[in-house]
């Protein structure tokens, strides 16, 4: 069967329903991707809880934003070293490697040169989420084993500058997924290691500890102590950053998929309208053409009378001119023929009339009540005359029990459900005339239940496709005109009814749509 799931009538009016109606039941299905959560690297397993097991990595374009933000910060860094250098210099008259700090201050503003051409470069093209991932580590790396050389030159591990690790620890939680983040973390913190154990062990000089020198024994527990403060405040700050970052990014992934569920619903609300004031139209038009066809059906029994009345008059001037024409036509054929021709009027006005009463009530507006007695065997063989001038192309058999119960539920939703039904059907059928529809409704569970089945021979569904032919919105129809509405309406309403639907199919086999309705609505199925 066709996963084509047309909004056939505007007769379903979701909103009205008690309990909540389809508009809330909108839902995304189990496995289904967001499409507003999508990050850097992919998707984030959940955890047992549902939340994500580490925070989701920025989308491409935060990263370079990001990442744009940080070269504008290393340029302000630049200068300011270069103008706290002065100051030191000229102004307190401390004694500083100038050279060698400019120097390094010039490798910082080169490779940021690079940075900036690469990510100007980058917004002129596809971002690349690995070439992201890949710049913002080598950003932070970078700037960290500047970071080393830098302090060394300017008062070793006991420099302010040392709080410039923590900044980078917390700007790898912000730009990279967890593991990244923790090797960014570790790796800051070695290279604050090969900074202070080499002061430690006076391989290199070590000018800003002299003071603590001149204790006996202090500058162990005092490296000691400052390279634990340090680790003990990253580890503090990477974890605050990243359960922060991680409830932001929580709150914009339920924020995007709620502004996707609204568009969501603003897209089924737009269709209902418009079928809704398509049923108004099909309304007026019905009420207009039933007037004339109650005219023509009541001259017809006027014509018809007239007819017999006026048929011996006929005969006997038959009787005298054998060669006697009415209507161009000879008389015993036009005795023979214009009887039926009359019947097969009034037939005919009879039909339209029936279709017209059954398009008024089809379109009717109801207000979802679920507590009308319903004949079903009288709505489907009602929605298989609604669509007799489609299903006369194909065999379509229909057994339905006689014992059939009278069921508790809304007649207009249920002639939906098989409506709908019917089309899903019609559309899975193949073109050569050789489609075949079985509609089945009789009673199961003793009487409990009432078991409606809809069949086809037709092209079946995708195994890949089971599990989402429910959705609203999904359909394999979209460039034919589908709006993936039409299944999803008969889910809601056979699960207002307390009913469930089974599905079998076949790929190039054909479908089996097996509807169970409990007989009083407050049963289920």
């Amino acid at each position: 069967m066709s996963v084509d799931t047309q909004f056939h009538t505007p007769v379903y009016n979701a909103v009205a329903y008690p309990g909540g109606g389809f508009l809330r039941s909108l839902k995304r299905a189990p496995g289904r991707r967001s499409r507003a959560g999508a990050a850097v690297f992919g998707p984030t397993p959940p955890s047992a809880g549902g939340e994500p097991a580490r925070p989701e990595p920025p989308r491409v374009s935060e990263l370079r934003r990001l990442l744009g933000w940080f070269i504008r910060v290393r340029w302000l860094f630049v200068c300011g070293l270069v103008l706290a250098v002065v100051v030191a210099v000229n102004v307190f008259g401390i004694a500083l490697a100038v050279g060698k700090t400019l120097a390094v201050a010039v490798v910082i503003a080169s490779y940021n040169v690079v940075f900036a051409a690469y990510h100007r470069y980058q917004r002129r093209t596809s971002p690349d989420p690995a070439g992201g991932a890949i710049e913002a580590g080598l950003q932070i790396g970078l700037d960290l084993v500047a970071l080393t050389v830098l302090l060394h030159f300017m008062g070793g591990g006991t420099s302010p500058l040392v709080c410039l690790y923590l900044i980078h620890a917390n700007a790898g939680v912000m730009f990279l997924p967890r593991r990244a983040a923790l090797l960014i973390g570790a790796g800051a913190f070695g290279l604050f290691l090969s900074l202070v154990v080499p002061e430690w062990g006076a391989v290199v000089p070590s000018d800003a500890l002299t003071a603590v020198s001149a204790v006996a024994g202090a500058q162990a527990p005092f490296r000691a102590v400052l390279a634990l403060s340090l680790l003990v405040t990253m580890s503090a700050s990477m974890a605050i950053t990243s359960t922060i970052v991680r409830g932001l990014r929580t709150r914009e992934r339920q924020l995007e998929e709620a502004l996707t569920s609204l568009s969501e619903k603003q897209m089924q609300l737009v269709q209902t309208e418009k079928h809704a004031s398509l049923g108004r139209l099909v309304a007026g038009i019905a009420h207009e053409i039933n007037n004339p066809i109650q005219f023509i059906h009541g001259n017809m029994g006027l014509l018809s009378e007239a007819f017999g009345d006026v048929l011996p008059i006929l005969d006997a001037e038959a009787g005298r001119r054998p060669d006697l024409r009415l209507a161009r036509l000879d008389y015993p054929f036009f005795r023979k023929q214009v009887p039926v021709l009359l019947k097969d009027l009034s037939d005919g006005a009879d039909r339209i009339g029936i279709i017209v009463r059954e398009l008024r009530a089809y379109a009717r507006q109801d207000e979802g009540r679920l507590d009308q007695h319903v004949d079903l065997a009288a709505v489907i063989r009602a929605a298989t005359r609604l669509l007799h001038n489609r299903l006369k192309h194909y065999r379509v058999d229909q057994d339905l029990d006689p014992a059939l119960p009278a069921m508790q539920g809304n007649a207009a939703q249920l002639q939906q459900v098989v409506v709908n039904a019917l089309e899903n059907a019609l559309q899975a059928l193949p073109g050569d005339g050789s489609g075949h529809i079985a509609v089945r409704a009789h009673p199961a569970r003793g009487g409990k239940t009432i078991e409606f089945t809809v069949e086809d021979n037709g092209c079946g569904i995708a195994p890949e496709h089971r599990d989402l032919i429910f959705d609203p919105f999904f359909t394999t129809r979209q460039a034919s005109g589908g709006t993936g509405l039409g299944l999803a309406i008969i889910d809601e309403i056979v699960k207002q009814h307390r009913g469930r639907i089974e599905v079998e199919s076949e790929v190039g086999q054909g479908t089996i749509f097996r509807f169970l309705l409990p007989v009083k609505g407050a049963g289920a199925a």
